[in-house]
């Protein structure tokens, strides 16, 4: 083993440190953070120094204890999706409760990466029970598997909701995109998965705050998150999505998250967005609700991200059900316009387990 493998191997199993955080990050304070231009160093700050060495993963997980499900948010988070409110959480507002927590340890001076500049290209909930609102849970956030991508490269932030019993609720795994750069083969993939985040975390395969929804790069012929916009033949569609301009601002309100790239076209091209685009767990979250899932049973919710869905817009939906595997899909694309073919934005597959 040379040196430079040894300590790569060092920094790989590096113990692991958990910081308990008094509350749960506020957006304002991330973003802030994000900006601040000695967090931007980050990505060129290495082991070997100023413009050198590896980029590795902090080996730290926030932690936040007792937050309680809001009831307000909760109903809220249902209402926008198109739903009843009910006493069983959606998913989604699992995923908004730990958002800010995944979001401040991606904001840290030592992370190796600008935060505004990361694309989400999938999301993976496994959620092992139903959770009621008012329940009071542990989030425990950390990042994980920093790896070669053809484009850059990407990592997991992972978020773990932990009940009063300390046993695990549910799993959330979002794949981030790093884009630019030229990743080492024999690069260390950051903290090792922990006994807490990986016990039920689904497999892996902020545009900027996080979450754009999917590539930024209009006219790829290949999306980010991989496969061919040549090789995509939209289904009979069952449903068609009209959005308003004031979308992104609806979900930053229940959500918290009110990245500038959501909110408006012109908060949005400061950002170079030529127009404001949908936050990419709206249009999973919407799914979701549409697929009328059964909240009371175990669950995995696999989300994968191809194209921003710009605002104002539509884009039409298709739903398939497959009651005998307890399987929900829809994928939404945009139509097809002149010269170019239709591109798939999203997909969506819910699957009820232990039926």
């Amino acid at each position: 083993m040379s040196a430079g493998q040894g300590a790569a191997a060092r920094t790989v199993n590096a113990p692991e440190q958990v910081k308990d955080l008094s509350d749960v990050p506020s957006f304002p304070a991330i973003y802030a953070a994000a900006l601040d231009p000695r967090s931007r160093l980050g990505g060129k700050r290495g082991k070997g120094g100023k413009g050198g060495g590896v980029e590795t993963l902090p080996s730290i997980a926030y932690r936040v204890r007792k937050v309680r499900i809001d009831a307000e948010r909760a109903r809220d988070f249902d209402h926008l999706m198109g739903g009843p409110a009910t006493d069983l959480v959606h998913p989604g507002v699992l995923h908004v409760l730990a958002f800010p927590v995944s979001l401040a340890l991606m904001a840290r001076r030592d992370f190796p990466f600008p935060l505004l500049g990361l694309v989400h290209l999938r999301n993976q909930v496994l959620q092992h029970r139903p959770v009621k609102v008012g329940d009071l849970v542990d989030v425990e956030c950390r990042v994980r598997d920093l790896r070669p991508h053809r484009k850059g490269r990407t990592f997991e932030a992972v978020s773990t909701i932990l009940g009063e019993a300390g046993e695990i609720i549910a799993t959330d795994v979002s794949t981030y995109l790093v884009k630019g750069g030229k990743p080492s083969a024999a690069e260390p993939s950051g903290t090792a998965p922990s006994s807490a985040a990986s016990a039920g975390a689904v497999p892996s395969s902020v545009a900027s705050s996080a979450e754009s929804a999917g590539a930024t790069g209009a006219n790829a012929s290949t999306s980010v998150g991989g496969r061919s916009r040549r090789d995509f033949e939209p289904p009979q569609p069952t449903g068609r999505w009209v959005l308003g301009a004031d979308t992104g601002r609806r979900y930053g309100a229940v959500s918290g998250d009110v990245n500038p790239i959501h909110l408006s076209a012109v908060t949005a091209k400061a950002f170079g967005f030529p127009s404001a685009i949908a936050h990419g767990m709206y249009t999973a979250s919407r799914a979701f609700t549409e697929a009328r899932v059964d909240l009371s049973k175990p669950l995995r919710w696999d989300v994968t991200f191809d194209a921003p869905v710009t605002l104002p817009g539509s884009v039409l939906v298709a739903f398939e059900n497959d009651p005998s595997v307890g399987t929900a899909r829809c994928v939404g694309w945009k139509p097809a316009r002149g010269e170019k073919g239709p591109r798939r934005c999203f997909e969506v597959e819910v699957t009820t387990l232990g039926r």
